[in-house]
């Protein structure tokens, strides 16, 4: 990685609305994919293709936290899992009372042997 690629990581969030995510910026710069209520029947191909415009310039070690509306939360993970093969998901733990890092990182999953019930691997 390059001197010009070194950048502190961004939390993209799903939805900028009334919710405080203030625990969350210890993790990085905030990055909202949409900002108010979503109409009632929005268009899930521009929600898509506004994700896509902010998810440009997204690195593999940035992050997503997990808020609503699930619809933006599922565009951002597929358009991240395509891109990087991984998502670092910022999801609230309220044991803690604060959010926590849980990547998921996709290549491994494919490459983990599963054992069957009658005790073949595939």
């Amino acid at each position: 990685m390059s001197y010009k690629e070194l950048r502190t990581p961004r939390v993209y969030v799903p939805n900028k609305s009334f919710h405080d995510f203030e625990a969350a910026t210890r993790f990085g710069e905030f990055v909202y994919l949409t900002q108010g209520r979503l109409p009632p029947k929005f268009n899930m191909n521009d929600v898509a293709r506004r994700c896509q415009e902010v998810l440009q310039d997204a690195k593999e070690f940035d992050y997503l936290l997990i808020s609503g509306p699930h619809s933006v939360c599922s565009v951002a993970t597929a358009i991240l899992a395509y891109r990087f093969g991984r998502i670092n998901y910022l999801v609230w733990d309220p044991a803690i009372g604060d959010y926590v890092s849980r990547p998921i990182l996709l290549t491994r999953m494919l490459e983990r042997e599963e054992v069957v019930d009658d005790g073949r691997t595939v």
